[in-house]
């Protein structure tokens, strides 16, 4: 009862659609008030200041592609830009009103919508006569005056990333209201240093790097709000264009993978720049350009473990610790699963120790097949009761439900042996240099 009173004594409520609560956010950081107790008579005092800065030669290039060339801010049919611009906005204060119970206003749901908003007031919606390419022949949509409000203020919420916009949207308020403070930081820098430069940019041109660049830009300056938070992340990129605009994307970032990012960066960020790197084709400044592959493979739920080993020094990046922190926070592997293939990781690595048989490593390696593994365990078993070594390797128990589970790919299991058993031999390979010549003469052959 009294979050439904808090909620009818302000102006501003949240709504799930990402461009009005970003508005609201970034209403919030500029007006340095908590939206819900902002109220139009306040908002009034800075609408000439918001309007300057939309018709600064900076903000007018993002401000055509957000709102179109139609808009009050860019209009060239408007010959006052400045007039025609506050007046607009001031039109929408005077018809606030608190929420209801109920309207027709699509994202607030709490107030009825008249006139229809078109895609100069908000994004993506609707453009006027072109009906032929909307939903049931729509002109527009129905946004509230405070929802269209809030929308006019996303800018200085946006970041850009080439010639599209990335919008953050999060259930977390904290996440929000760290972005939304970020882009006012921005906006203060632009105006003490008097260049104008528009939305919040950091050189991306690649939407899933600046994706996790900001992620991880989060994680750094906002520790006190982890681990009680568990936010999910959607970044929509999108580009409001007047001429032939590319679709909007949408790019969910999952709570599991945040969750290891925040591990990963506080237990061995240094590693996981490694792992990164990796995921580059080339080294050359690709990280603002080019897609990487680790990060497409983390949003599109495939696996990363190859990124933890390299293959040709035989070394693993990180430790046991994190490597299986990602097992099971991403891939979402059971307790019991894991200590299994580490236990059985340490048997292999102890065996290869005591009986210098690096033929065995070489074969575990090279598999192609879940046939060839098999087999290589049943050699690596026989080989350990002949030399009177702890066996059996595993039970049959733990090798149908742990080793090779339904649904389980043999490559991973075997990938997660090889970090195991290349962590525990690390020094053992450097020692015994001879060692692994002999295993990459075997390989050449």
């Amino acid at each position: 009862m009294i979050e439904d009173d808090r909620i009818r004594k302000s102006y501003f409520v949240l709504t799930g659609n990402p461009f009005v609560d970003a508005g609201i956010y970034a209403v919030e950081a500029y007006y340095a008030r908590d939206f819900s107790t902002l109220a139009p008579e306040e908002l009034e005092a800075k609408i000439d200041d918001i309007v300057s800065l939309y018709l600064s030669e900076g903000w007018k290039k993002n401000l055509y592609s957000i709102f179109t060339g139609n808009s009050a801010y860019s209009n060239p049919s408007k010959k006052d830009k400045r007039k025609a611009s506050k007046d607009f906005l001031m039109g929408l204060l005077k018809e606030f009103s608190l929420p209801g119970t109920s309207g027709t206003c699509i994202a607030c749901g709490r107030r009825d919508a008249l006139p229809i908003r078109k895609r100069d007031q908000i994004p993506l919606t609707g453009s006027g006569k072109l009906v032929n390419f909307f939903a049931g022949a729509s002109s527009g949509e129905r946004y509230c005056p405070v929802c269209t409000f809030a929308v006019q203020f996303l800018p200085l919420f946006l970041y850009s990333v080439g010639n599209r916009f990335l919008l953050l949207h999060s259930m977390s308020s904290k996440m929000m209201r760290y972005w939304a403070k970020r882009g006012i930081k921005n906006l203060e820098e632009q105006i003490a240093s008097n260049n104008y430069i528009g939305c919040l940019q950091d050189g991306y041109k690649n939407q899933e790097n600046a994706l996790f660049h900001i992620s991880e830009e989060t994680i750094r300056d906002c520790e006190d709000i982890f681990p009680e938070e568990n936010p999910s992340i959607t970044a929509y990129i999108f580009s409001n264009y007047g001429q032939n605009p590319p679709p909007m994307e949408i790019i969910y970032l999952p709570n599991s993978v945040f969750n290891f990012l925040v591990y990963i960066q506080r237990i061995d960020y240094p590693s996981w720049r490694r792992i990164v790197d990796k995921g580059f084709a080339k080294k050359e400044d690709e990280y603002k350009r080019k897609s990487n592959e680790v990060y497409r493979r983390l949003l599109e739920g495939r696996s990363i473990i190859d990124y933890f080993i390299d293959s040709k020094d035989r070394s693993v990046i990180s430790d046991w610790k994190v490597f299986s922190y990602y097992l099971k926070e991403v891939r979402g592997m059971e307790e019991k699963r894991i200590e299994v293939l580490k236990k059985v990781g340490d048997k292999i690595a102890d065996y290869i120790r005591k009986t210098d048989n690096v033929k065995r490593l070489f074969d575990l390696e090279t598999v192609k097949s879940y046939e060839s593994l098999r087999n290589v365990f049943l050699k690596i078993t026989k080989d350990m009761i002949a030399n009177g070594l702890e066996a059996p390797l595993f039970t049959i128990d733990e090798y149908l439900n742990d080793l090779f589970p339904d649904g389980s790919w043999w490559k991973e299991t075997r990938d997660i042996l090889l970090f195991r058993i290349y962590e525990r031999l690390a020094d053992y390979l450097k020692e015994r240099k001879e060692v692994v010549e002999e295993i990459e003469e075997s390989k050449e052959v």
